[in-house]
């Protein structure tokens, strides 16, 4: 009988044990209904954007706040992954910690954390890991990629082997990233735009011009095209 009680209290212990290394480290915000990445896009540019000419070559700057980063990360969350249902992101010098809440069992509350650095490479924005933990557990890499499948975002591709994640692949080939700089207050972002054509401008337009003058601009080019 004192067996079968010693056991069942190692089994206690286990227990616990195990959901304290797995649980959340951190309490985030709940994933909800929030504006479309481009209409955010369209939102903040306001107040973010800036413009400098290099040699002619207009050369965007965006700043984001840490209240920036989370509304396009959640936003991004909420679109594509049912699963998540929280998360946040954390502004450091250099780098940037990425919480999410993702349920790997039905009982068993559980928080990825992901540290990752800031960089441009051939004028694409990626997103270098640094290291991934479950909870206060670190876990290989080739783990994290199956279970968050990252890979079937839209507009997101992963180089499993450099562990490296390239955003915005969506965005037209005549933006160029050049630089993404991390603070403990900001992201700042500079990108060049090469617009040598009527349709340089009309692909970048859903990220620079309101929904509003898209529309009309539209109608004025289909009534051109007549």
């Amino acid at each position: 009988m004192r067996k079968f009680i010693l056991v069942i209290i190692l089994f206690i212990i286990v227990l616990f044990g195990i959901y304290f290394v797995v649980s959340p480290v951190k309490d985030v915000e709940q994933l909800n209904q929030t504006s479309s990445l481009s209409a955010l896009a369209q939102e903040k540019s306001a107040h973010s954007t800036s413009l400098e000419l290099n040699d002619g070559t207009p050369i965007l700057g965006y700043r984001l706040s840490e209240i920036d980063v989370n509304d396009y990360f959640r936003s991004y969350l909420y679109k594509q992954d049912s699963t998540v249902e929280g998360a946040e992101a954390e502004l450091l010098p250099g780098h940037i910690k990425f919480y999410i809440n993702k349920r790997l069992v039905s009982f068993m509350d559980s928080q990825f954390v992901a540290d990752v650095t800031s960089n441009t490479e051939n004028g694409k924005l990626v997103l270098k890991v640094n290291s991934i933990h479950l909870g206060r557990m670190p876990i290989p890499m080739s783990l994290v990629w199956e279970r968050l499948g990252i890979e079937r975002f839209s507009g997101v591709t992963v180089d499993k082997e450099m562990n490296k994640i390239t955003l915005l692949n969506h965005l037209p080939p005549s933006v160029s990233f050049k630089k993404a700089d991390t603070t403990d207050d900001y992201i700042d972002l500079s990108a060049s735009v090469s617009i040598i054509s009527l349709r340089d401008l009309i692909n970048l337009a859903p990220y620079l011009i309101p929904e509003d003058i898209q529309k009309n601009l539209s109608k004025k080019l289909n009534l051109f095209s007549w």
